[in-house]
């Protein structure tokens, strides 16, 4: 069993984390990512709500900017 988390990371193997689902969510509801692993490679991860919302944000924000800068060249691809 994987050590219990600390309060900013935690990593654990994608079924440890199926077998421990509700302690994975209560600790992303406190604020701490939970990574999941395969093989022990991290391949996912469960977020704080707030962070994966900001996130989204921002990724729409920078593919807004980069879609302003680059209008010329992405109506040439699009032709």
């Amino acid at each position: 069993m994987t050590a219990a988390p600390s309060p900013e990371n935690w990593e654990l193997p994608v079924s440890e984390a199926r077998e421990r689902l509700a302690e994975v969510i209560a600790a992303a509801e406190g604020g701490t990512i939970v990574h999941l692993t395969r093989h022990g490679r991290r391949v996912a991860a469960v977020v704080p709500d707030s962070m994966a919302e900001t996130a989204n944000s921002q990724v729409r924000a920078l593919s807004r900017q980069f879609a302003e800068r680059h209008r010329s060249l992405l109506d040439r691809l699009a032709e």
